[in-house]
């Protein structure tokens, strides 16, 4: 079940690396906090739908991972 963890760990790092990019923009903007701010949520937008999908995919690619292998299990068992 190490492909669960993995997935896990890469959404994770994912959620991270948005975090610092979104404070590392806001330390170097040189926009003005209205226009920042509308940036940013632009920004925090398109990282959240990125975000979705590939937690969508890692749904899928865990899901199937548990179907084949209650597949494998039922072979084993019935001969």
């Amino acid at each position: 079940m190490s492909n669960g963890r993995s997935t896990v760990t890469y959404v994770g790092i994912g959620l991270l690396g948005a975090a610092v990019g979104i404070v590392a923009g806001l330390l170097v903007a040189p926009a003005p906090g209205r226009d920042t701010r509308r940036r940013l949520k632009h920004r925090i937008g398109e990282e959240k739908e990125a975000l979705l999908r590939k937690g969508q995919l890692a749904v899928e690619g865990v899901t199937n991972y548990l179907q084949e292998t209650g597949r494998r299990v039922t072979n084993v068992v019935n001969g």
